[in-house]
């Protein structure tokens, strides 16, 4: 059996930036996102031995840990992280961004609890969503001071 092994402590990483440029006629500026993903490397032949050649893990990003990264988000940028997430949902619900290119389908993701498999989520993030389908998004505006289409509208200037 042939194996593939790499110096010690060799890894190999991905990196995705998203930029979106921001309307200022004097200066260029864009707000952007990086996502990385970083794998350790085999370093020895009982890496292989060791049963792990052949059985690849299912890796996954579950929807509760996703929320959590956006309420932070939320969060560090001042608001309310829970409640902006919910408006968001909702909104995403209410005025559907699908089939807008990759980031709206993106966002349709990950903003709609439904377009996943039950994953036991908070009922709140299904009502949000279900609010948004009956378009009654108002009930959460008063939690959250801007939404997901406020901070696009805001960044991209329209």
């Amino acid at each position: 059996m042939r194996s593939l092994a790499y110096p010690s402590n060799s890894g190999m990483g991905l990196f995705f930036a998203l930029a979106v440029p921001l309307n200022d006629p004097e200066h260029s500026i864009s707000l952007s996102y990086f996502f990385e993903a970083n794998y350790k490397l085999p370093d020895n032949a009982t890496y292989y031995d060791a049963g792990y050649y052949g059985v690849r893990k299912r890796r996954s990003i579950d929807r509760t840990t996703v929320y959590r990264v956006l309420e932070s988000k939320f969060e560090s940028a001042g608001f309310p992280g829970r409640e902006c997430l919910l408006r968001s949902i909702c909104e995403t619900s209410e005025w559907p961004i699908r089939h807008n290119g990759i980031l709206g389908d993106v966002m349709h993701v990950i903003l709609t609890p439904s377009s996943s498999q039950k994953e036991d989520l908070p009922r709140e993030f299904s009502e949000a969503e279900e609010a948004g389908k009956n378009g009654t998004c108002t009930k959460f505006y008063p939690l959250c001071p801007m939404g997901v289409f406020d901070v696009i509208g805001t960044f991209i200037g329209f």
